[in-house]
């Protein structure tokens, strides 16, 4: 029994200490720990990606949105302007047939006056050429309808005039009447000064408007040659006057018959 024992406690290891379950024998779970948090990083990482993606077409169509409702307004606006242009350009071209034909009318009115006083009855009846004078004293001005155009120059709205050849002869065509006007204000000027008509006439015995024959001032008699030269001055500025109209009506004319065509409006 002894010997046995010996044996036995020889051929026997020390037993080792008892360790704990969870040392000897790891759990599963902490073995596919690192794993598990590795698939739930990238899930995260393609979930926000999803989100920045979603919200990044979110902000794009909004700003596409809004860039085709910008061009719909400013297209809107363009055919706005262009029925208001089309709509003053018929106001002038009516406005400026009318004016052109008056100013015709005094020209020649005008020349009449000059026949009359180049004639040498006039020293002794200025009764004629009196009444023609009066009768062609004034002349009319062509006042553009430009309320579209300076609309469209003062509020740098004339962009919106996509088709380039049309806004080009837009501004050609006002800048057609500044020189008109130019030319108007001259002849304005010029008419105000009627010293030379003034001194002509006797202006008390031709009111009495019988058909006795009044002769002119001794005063006019004098100044007779001049009062000539200043009146064929003054119709040749309305001569001019007359071209710078008619090339605002042809131009008028012309800008909108090609609004009209380009934008295939009446």
């Amino acid at each position: 029994m002894d010997e046995n024992d010996g044996k036995t406690s020889k051929d026997s290891p020390n037993p080792e200490p008892d360790q704990p379950a969870d040392v000897q024998n790891p759990p599963v779970d902490a073995k596919n720990r690192a794993p598990r948090a590795d698939h739930s990083s990238k899930k995260k990482v393609r979930q926000y990606f999803f989100e920045f993606l979603m919200l990044f077409l979110a902000v794009f169509c909004g700003f596409l949105a809004e860039n085709w409702r910008e061009r719909l307004q400013e297209q809107s606006r363009e055919k706005e302007f262009i029925h208001s242009i089309v709509e003053d350009l018929k106001s002038d071209t009516l406005q400026s047939n009318r004016i052109l034909a008056q100013l015709k009318r005094t020209s020649a009115g005008i020349d009449s006056v000059l026949h009359e006083l180049a004639s040498p009855e006039v020293l002794e009846n200025s009764n004629k050429a009196y009444r023609l004078w009066t009768k062609n004293l004034d002349i009319k001005t062509f006042v553009s309808n430009d309320r579209t155009i300076q609309q469209l120059k003062n509020s740098g709205e004339l962009r919106l005039i996509r088709n380039r050849a049309v806004s080009d002869r837009i501004m050609k065509y006002d800048q057609t009447v500044k020189n008109y006007y130019q030319q108007s204000n001259f002849m304005y000027s010029a008419l105000s000064d009627q010293d030379i008509y003034r001194q002509l006439f006797d202006f008390i015995s031709l009111s009495k408007n019988d058909n006795s024959p009044v002769p002119l001032t001794e005063k006019g008699k004098q100044s007779l040659n001049e009062a000539y030269a200043h009146l064929q001055l003054w119709n040749s500025g309305l001569q001019g006057l007359i071209s710078w109209l008619e090339g605002v009506n042809h131009e008028g004319k012309d800008l909108l018959m090609f609004i009209q065509k380009e934008y295939h409006v009446k």
